[in-house]
């Protein structure tokens, strides 16, 4: 009888163990976790971080990966982000790409947009892009909520980074995963490099029925970006002594040679490029590292124990403390800027993509940058001629919250300073309601139907 309960026991422990285990192996291929969690479903395309080698590519081209029929867990769209020529050429065609690769013509600024309000401005130049424009572009592409995304471009400079970082940045907001979204370290010139043949033939996609926000949801990210009136609070707490661990990286001030500089411009307006902001400056509490210091050359990143060095080593406004171990090690949350959010985008990728790839450190990608918040500046009566139109005493203005202050009218910079009256509203919204962008995105519906287009609603087993 003993003998018989030991093997009855046994049996039922034995399909305990088994329902266990297909609970895992389902759990295992159809993912979980939160926003920020690597869904396991994506386990054929699984990395370190989002960064890959060509070697890695080229498996997954061999493996017919690319542009695989709709609805695959493993399937691998590669979108080759790269701006035409003055003569409308494009380096896809003259040159070739990477066999299976989608042209995006358009470069960075398919991501980006001229048209959007946010804080006291009715209009701001390159802000993120709307959820209609995505849901054209992943459409065309043929990606749907399986699709790892390949970012790579034919500029073989910090063109070529800016060109896919603007790109991750921008499809992390619009809710994609990290561990979907990959950038090619050196780019097509990474491909040749190790090698590997660039073909001329164009490939036929299957357009997608995926939309960023449909069935009356929105993943869209809006913790990753920060808005102006967030970026004036984030800076108040460091002036007030941070409590909130925040630091501050500026991919723009300093360069290669100078990291010490600790003024930036003058700055070009965003809207028109041949007139100046009002101001230029540091702003409070950020340190230098400037974006082509990320890259160690054309489009190839520098690994994370390198970015790392170079963050202890940053300079903050004064030009001579750097950041520190120990201050690095502290920071709860990073925000990257530039002058347009570009160079912003690959200390935003270097950061969320590469160094804090599987942590709990929060990045964050300042979109406005310099080029919003050098406009910030008041009418004042005091001086009247430095170009400020924001209203006296106004809650947006960031003279305040800048270091080493410089106003662009001035000697020896003499820049035309933007008329930007036109675009400031007539009664300035309060923080509450100066998050237009955000409000916005977060109620936008695709107006498609389904979730992947020309395959089944799901992959990885039908989970």
């Amino acid at each position: 009888m003993a003998k018989q309960a030991w093997r009855r026991g046994r049996s039922v422990l034995a399909g305990m163990l088994g329902v266990v285990a297909l609970t895992l192996l389902t759990l295992w291929g159809c993912g979980g976790g939160g926003f920020d969690q690597p869904a396991t479903s994506a386990a054929t395309t699984q990395t370190a971080n989002a960064l890959i080698d060509a070697g890695t590519l080229k498996s997954w081209v061999d493996a017919g990966l690319v542009n695989k029929a709709p609805g695959s867990y493993d399937r691998v769209v590669i979108l080759d982000v790269s701006a035409n020529a003055g003569d409308g050429s494009n380096a896809y065609n003259t040159v070739g790409h990477i066999p299976g690769a989608q042209l995006i013509s358009a470069g960075s600024g398919a991501f980006q947009d001229n048209t959007r309000a946010e804080g006291p401005l009715s209009i701001t130049g390159s802000m993120v892009c709307t959820g209609a424009a995505i849901d054209t572009l992943i459409q065309n592409a043929g990606i749907d909520k399986n699709t790892t995304i390949v970012l790579t471009s034919n500029a073989a400079s910090a063109t070529g980074a800016i060109n896919a970082a603007r790109a991750y940045t921008t499809l992390r907001y619009w809710g994609f995963p990290k561990n979907r979204l990959k950038v090619l370290d050196g780019g097509n010139r990474g491909w040749t490099d190790a090698g590997y043949i660039l073909t001329s033939v164009v490939p036929s996609v299957q357009k997608s029925t995926y939309g960023v926000a449909q069935n009356g949801t929105t993943n869209v990210n809006t913790d990753m970006r920060v808005s102006l009136g967030e970026m004036i609070a984030y800076v108040k707490g460091i002036r007030d002594g941070n409590a909130d661990k925040v630091t501050i990286i500026d991919t723009v001030r300093g360069s290669t040679t100078t990291v010490n500089a600790t003024v930036s411009g003058p700055t070009s307006d965003l809207l028109d490029g041949t007139k100046f902001t009002p101001f230029d400056g540091a702003i409070k509490g950020s340190y230098s590292y400037h974006a082509t210091r990320m890259l160690t050359s054309g489009m190839y990143f520098k690994d994370a124990a390198a970015i790392r060095a170079d963050l202890v080593a940053a300079f903050g406004t004064d030009g001579a403390t750097p950041l520190g171990e120990t201050n690095l090690d502290a920071t709860k949350t990073f925000i990257s800027l530039c002058r347009a959010g570009n160079y912003a985008s690959i200390g935003y990728f270097v950061l969320d993509g590469i160094v804090y790839y599987n942590s709990n450190v929060d990045v964050k990608w300042y979109d406005g940058s310099l080029g919003q918040w050098n406009l910030m500046a008041a009418a004042d009566a005091s001086n009247p001629t430095r170009g400020g139109k924001l209203a006296v005493g106004s809650i947006w203005d960031t003279t305040l919250l800048t270091d080493n202050l410089t106003w662009n009218v001035d000697a020896p910079r003499s820049k035309v300073i933007v008329d930007y009256a036109s675009r400031v509203y007539g009664v300035e919204p309060s923080y509450a309601n100066g998050n237009q962008i955000e409000d916005a995105d977060r109620a936008y519906r695709s107006t498609v139907s389904g979730s992947t287009g020309g395959g089944s609603s799901s992959g990885g087993g039908g989970c």
